[in-house]
């Protein structure tokens, strides 16, 4: 099967983003993101619900993590 190389591509972007989160820039985040995105589209490709549903999950997580970290270094009060 054909999958365009969204695994490549997401992979990278997925390791990537792991460089930018170990340095604390919100970039990881963005990448994770593109990251997810192009695995949801391989889940779609390969369907595999389970990639499908996971990579969701964790493009509504980073987009979270994006609006609190910018919460946080905006000065507002940090949530526990």
């Amino acid at each position: 099967m054909r999958y365009y190389g969204f695994d490549w591509v997401g992979t990278v972007l997925g390791l990537t983003s792991i460089y930018y989160l170990g340095r604390q820039r919100r970039l990881g985040f963005v990448l994770r993101i593109l990251a997810s995105m192009f695995w949801v589209a391989f889940g779609v490709l390969a369907k595999t619900p389970a990639a499908i549903i996971a990579n969701i999950a964790v493009i509504l997580l980073s987009i979270h993590a994006v609006s609190a970290w910018a919460t946080l270094r905006s000065g507002g009060a940090k949530r526990s």
